[in-house]
């Protein structure tokens, strides 16, 4: 009687265990890409500190401009790239799909928009960074096997602003 009592308490822990590791598993697959980011450092106490941007994709401007807002998308390039986000249209070859993450902050906007949770230290630093036009931000993403984006990190380039010299 003692070995089932024992049982009812420690496999449901076992199993718990097994998904998290799973879980955990699946959230580390994928291919890893650093995109160009344009962007802000709302703050929200109830929510933590986090950092919002949009995606600056290289070559995005020709679909941009129409406010077309893509549902899914294939990533070119070689990564960690840049890459170039193009829109996928049905019968499409694609090595790196994307999709737009319904269930996420951002909905259908996911493919433009981000939101990278930081410690309240790092958030003044990124906040300041990413209004300054001597930096460039990157954010480091993860395309996961699910076909979905995951940001990772936010890294910044200098940016020469000196106007380039006559020839």
């Amino acid at each position: 009687m003692v070995t089932w009592r024992l049982a009812a308490i420690i496999l449901p822990v076992v199993g718990l265990a097994g998904l998290w590791g799973w879980s955990d598993y699946q959230s580390r697959q994928g291919t890893e890409w650093e995109v160009p980011i344009q962007g802000y450092d709302p703050r929200d106490l109830l929510r933590g500190h986090y950092v919002e941007f949009t995606y600056d994709w290289p070559g995005s401007d020709d679909w941009a401009a129409d406010a077309v807002i893509p549902l899914e998308a294939c990533l070119e390039g070689t990564p960690p790239g840049p890459p170039t986000l193009v829109q996928l249209n049905p019968g499409d070859a694609c090595e790196y799909p994307v999709e737009a993450d319904f269930d996420g902050v951002y909905g259908e906007s996911s493919l433009l928009r981000g939101r990278l949770y930081v410690g309240q230290d790092r958030a003044a630093e990124l906040e300041e960074k990413l209004l300054d036009p001597e930096y460039q931000g990157f954010v480091r993403i993860r395309l996961g096997t699910n076909r979905r984006i995951t940001p990772l990190d936010i890294r910044f380039e200098r940016v020469d602003l000196a106007p380039a010299a006559e020839q």
